[in-house]
Parts: structure tokens; C-alpha cells; sequence
């Protein structure tokens, strides 16, 4: 029996989204702003609950919007009781804040098996891209997966304001979140690292790197987003968006994944 939690991680204040930003209303978090009037890290909570194959949530915040995140779960969340969903404050680091909601998701027992660890700032969830993270879920040949999509640009490497070299595009990726880990290896590299205050890994494979595990790679999406600045709050309303009307469009079709 396999059995699945998440982890939305919203603790961040969003400091380069308010430098960019000409709204009135940036000392909300990024994650509170709205997109099609719903609250950006509603719609990733809600893309978990319609997945329909988590046991609970926890969500990281900022301290002092704890109360706030609460609220508007409450208000826009569809069928808000249908799994536990618990909301937490995040920790300084993003590592932190994920070894914080591992530590909360043992708090219900039985602990478990697969952990899902996703960022509050990325909130659309495609029906092929949640059929990717299902299959990679109950697939335990990894202890970690990532989904991964293809550079495009030409990589440069810069040094001292000069091009030292062309990177090969074809062997580097760029990596997005949902990340699926065994609960397990990701608790104990973790605690492993709480009081190394030199390292500061920014997404959760990194620390699986890190101690030489092999990370599994499933298709990413490039409408999987994550709003970093300003204007990407545009982009992600006609993302959402078309969707919508793309989903009133369509016949009723199944999504089918392997176990």
C-alpha cells in the first residue's frame, strides 16, 4: 500500500516580484495575488485535491499571513474538507521550510510512502503533466523524480562580464516542481542537513545530488510557470485561462495513468 502527501511551499515573501511590480498591494506575498480572482496558490491547492490521490497537505507561509492562507482556503477552496490540508510557517531557507512540512506530514500516522513537493508560485497543473507526476509517484525506481523540459536558448558560461564558453544545450535542462521523493530518504537528508547553515539548495532534488542519489526525470510543462516577476502574472492569466475554455470546450476524456 503506497501512500501519498503533499508539501505546497508558499513561505516566501516574493521580494523580486515586489521590486518589479507597479501595484499598490506588493506588500502581499506573491502567492496571495489573484489570478482570474482566485488566489494564486489556490489554484495549485486545488490542482491537488482534484488529482483526488493525496492522503493530506501541508502548506508552508510567511508567519505573519498563516491566518490569511487559512482564510482563503476557506473561501475558494472547492470541497475544502474532502483531504486534510494544514497550513504551517515556512522556515528562513526553502529547505527549511520543506524539512518543517516533512517533519508536520509525520504527525499523522501512518507516515508516507511518497512525498510530493511543489511550489505555492506555479499554479497551473495540466492534465498530461499530473498524469506524468501520477505514474512517477507510484513508480519507485527512483527515490527522487523531477520534471525536466528542454533548453531552448543558447547557454553561454560568463566570467568577469566575458563569454568563457558555449554550453552543449542538449545536456542541461530546466527543472520544475512538482518534485516526488520517497518520504523516507528525503526526512533523513533533511535532518542531515538542518544545521549546515554554509549550504542552500534551491529545489529539494538538489540536496538528493548533493549526497549522490540518482534523481529520475518525467516530462515537465512550459506552461508550468512559476511567478517571479510581475508580468509573469499576465502570461499565467491567459495560461489559466485557455485552459478553461479549452476544458469547456473538449468532451469528457479520461486520464489514464499506470500503477
Amino acid at each position: 500500500m503506497i501512500t501519498v502527501d503533499a508539501i505546497l511551499l508558499g513561505g516566501g515573501l516574493g521580494t523580486r516580484f515586489a521590486e518589479t511590480s507597479q501595484r499598490t498591494n506588493t506588500e502581499l506575498p506573491k502567492q496571495f495575488h489573484l489570478i482570474s480572482g482566485v488566489p494564486v496558490f489556490i489554484h495549485c491547492l486545488q490542482s491537488f485535491l482534484d488529482m483526488g490521490i493525496f492522503r493530506q497537505v501541508i502548506m508552508t507561509s510567511p508567519m505573519s499571513h498563516i491566518r490569511t492562507t487559512q482564510d482563503l482556503i476557506a473561501k475558494y477552496v472547492r470541497n475544502p474538507h474532502q483531504i486534510k490540508i494544514r497550513v504551517i510557517a515556512g522556515g528562513e531557507r526553502r529547505q527549511d521550510s520543506s524539512r518543517l512540512a516533512l517533519a508536520a506530514l509525520e504527525e499523522t500516522q501512518p507516515s508516507p510512502t511518497r512525498v510530493l513537493i511543489h511550489d505555492a508560485c506555479r499554479p497551473y497543473i495540466s492534465q498530461e503533466l499530473a498524469g506524468q507526476i501520477k505514474n512517477s509517484l507510484y513508480d519507485r525506481a527512483y527515490g527522487a523524480w523531477v520534471p525536466v523540459i528542454p533548453v531552448v536558448d543558447t547557454l553561454k558560461k560568463v566570467k568577469d562580464q566575458q563569454v568563457v564558453e558555449t554550453v552543449d544545450r542538449s545536456l542541461v535542462h530546466r527543472v520544475q516542481t512538482p518534485q516526488i521523493f520517497e518520504f523516507t530518504l528525503i526526512r533523513s537528508l533533511m535532518d542531515r542537513i538542518k544545521d549546515l547553515k554554509e549550504l542552500n539548495f534551491t529545489d529539494d532534488a538538489s540536496l538528493c545530488e548533493y549526497y549522490g542519489i540518482p534523481v529520475g526525470v518525467f516530462n515537465g510543462d512550459v506552461r508550468n510557470i512559476k511567478l517571479t516577476y510581475d508580468f509573469e502574472l499576465e502570461t499565467l492569466h491567459g495560461v489559466l485561462a485557455e485552459a478553461k475554455r479549452a476544458k469547456t470546450c473538449a468532451p469528457e476524456s479520461a486520464t489514464t495513468f499506470t500503477v
